[in-house]
């Protein structure tokens, strides 16, 4: 069994992560050979479904459920409150965001936002515990972030070596900053009719930012992540609708920025004061740097008359 180490309290929490380092651990092993083919069937939010997901579903499923400290879990896959007959935390996931590039061999993640007590609707995402999210491709890489509402915010960084039989701390403090000039333009068809968003890429062009999208959200996000800096961009438009969801994406990855030191945004505001009204909930999302992420408010403005079910 691989091990992580983690020196935090409360030990309810700690015992909650390390059940999600687990699963992970599973899910990098299933993915090296699990069928990448659909499976012919759709999840109850009508996503096709691959094999692996599946596998990585029931993997983090049963995983809080052998920690006992976790009383209810939703993900993407089951979006319904499901009792796990533990105490203590309420965890929502997205087993494996960004299946549909793993044909294509890119690297895809998991998200994971653990919120105290049992409930996961009817709270914000910045009411979490602690936020994690996995990415899967050349290293398998855990990302932890927690303290935001004790004042204390902290965004760490962990690598599985499985020669060493355990999760090392390779980042302790991931910081992002201001000024770095990268973007990724998530749902791209929206400058279409989306007039301040291609005004918005237009300016990135010209002042000559690096572009680093691929399509998967972790991977995409990982790379603000690593670079110290940069946003991941998606608005909304008439003819091309949110499909992040509130409770399994945006909320989670919000809260792990927001603990590196940089802002997450719907076309409201603070993504992180969005209250999760139901399991498929759907918003616009921007994520980064906060000079960044200001920059992109009149494209997130522009999302508001279109969001949809984010409402």
């Amino acid at each position: 069994m691989l091990n992580i180490k983690l020196s935090f309290k409360p030990i309810l929490q700690a015992a909650v992560i390390t059940s999600i380092a687990e699963a992970v651990v599973h899910i990098a092993e299933a993915l090296r050979t699990a069928s990448t083919k659909p499976t012919g069937t759709d999840n109850a939010l009508g996503d096709h479904q691959l094999a692996a997901d599946v596998i990585a579903d029931e993997a983090v499923m049963e995983a809080l459920r052998r920690s006992g400290r976790v009383a209810t879990a939703s993900s993407e896959e089951r979006p319904e409150d499901i009792a796990l007959g533990g105490q203590g935390f309420a965890v929502a996931y997205d087993p494996l965001d960004g299946s549909s590039v793993i044909p294509a061999g890119w690297a895809v993640g998991s998200i994971f936002g653990v919120w105290p007590g049992a409930a996961l609707l009817g709270r914000t995402g910045a009411e979490q515990a602690a936020a994690v999210y996995a990415v899967y491709g050349p290293r398998t890489i855990l990302i932890l972030a927690r303290g935001i509402g004790a004042g204390a915010p902290l965004c760490q960084e962990f690598e599985l070596h499985t020669d060493a039989g355990e999760w090392l701390l390779v980042r302790d403090r991931i910081e992002l900053r201001d000024g770095v000039k990268y973007f990724a333009p998530a749902n791209l068809r929206s400058s279409a009719d989306n007039a301040a968003y291609r005004a918005l890429i237009d300016g990135w062009l010209e002042e000559r930012f690096t572009l680093r999208y691929s399509g998967a959200l972790v991977p995409d996000v990982h790379h603000i992540l690593t670079k110290g800096g940069g946003v991941f961009c998606n608005p909304t438009s008439a003819k091309a609708p949110a499909k992040l969801r509130s409770l399994y994406e945006a909320a989670p990855l919000a809260y792990i920025v927001t603990a590196a030191g940089g802002r997450a945004e719907d076309e409201r505001g603070d993504a992180l004061q969005r209250v999760a009204e139901r399991h498929g909930q759907k918003v616009p999302l921007v994520l980064g740097s906060r000079d960044a992420v200001a920059r992109c408010a009149p494209a997130m403005r522009a999302s508001v008359a279109v969001a949809g079910d984010a409402a």
